[in-house]
């Protein structure tokens, strides 16, 4: 469907490029989304500055919590720029960079939280235990750091197909190719891996409070321990 959107409001009978015609809330939207853009961007700097104090062998987590920022910045000026020309821009254009942005914008929920995982991980081989115990935490077990890594992967995977198969279905129902009721259907299959993804996110969410307890708890085990042989 190849429609230009209607300006809206008064005085703004003359080019949608030129003069923008949208309502306050809109405005505000992308007003705020440009706002957020150099926010993260000042974090971005901030964090490469406290990198260059980590030792090499340690900035792994680190690494990944600066790719996934920057994506995340991308990701904000990108929509604050589809927002500016959704009223000025032919529908099959605006439709795959909104699609295009959403698993850029919700990367951080993942990303974020693996990247906190992989700092549990390096912390926790600073707790030495008391004589006679063996073994390291459970925040630093290679089994839970590879189930932590499976975990992220498919809910990026689950995030990336509900993402495609929006931006198809709406794509064809836009342009005629298919009928209401059967976009309804591949509605009712992206909703499905829509809730997929949701659970992945849920279990890697259980999986970093339980993390960070146990590991709090071992620190405070070994704290006792401590105080008890001085």
């Amino acid at each position: 469907m190849l429609e230009r959107r209607k300006g809206r409001g008064g005085g703004g009978g003359g080019s949608g490029v030129d003069d923008w015609d949208a309502p306050p809330l809109v405005k505000a939207h992308m007003a705020f989304q440009i706002i957020w853009f150099c926010i993260i961007l000042y974090l971005i700097s901030t964090l490469i500055k406290v990198m260059r104090n980590v030792p090499s062998r340690e900035r792994q987590p680190y690494i990944l919590l600066l790719v996934s920022a920057i994506v995340l910045d991308i990701a904000l000026i990108m929509n604050a720029v589809a927002i500016r020309i959704s009223d000025t821009v032919f529908t099959s254009t605006s439709v795959p960079l909104t699609c295009t942005i959403r698993p850029l914008y919700h990367q951080p929920e993942l990303l974020f939280t693996m990247a906190g995982l992989w700092v549990f991980r390096k912390r926790s081989k600073l707790i030495t235990y008391g004589k006679g115990a063996r073994g390291i935490p459970y925040a630093g077990q290679m089994w839970k750091f590879i189930a932590d890594w499976v975990v992220t992967s498919f809910s990026l995977l689950f995030l990336i197909l509900t993402t495609i198969v929006n931006a198809v279905a709406t794509s064809l129902v836009l342009s005629r190719d298919i009928s209401y009721l059967h976009y309804l259907r591949i509605f009712d299959a992206q909703l499905g891996l829509a809730y997929v993804y949701f659970a992945f996110y849920s279990i890697l969410t259980i999986i970093f409070v339980v993390t960070g307890l146990t590991l709090t708890g071992a620190f405070n085990r070994q704290t006792g321990r401590s105080d008890v042989v001085r």
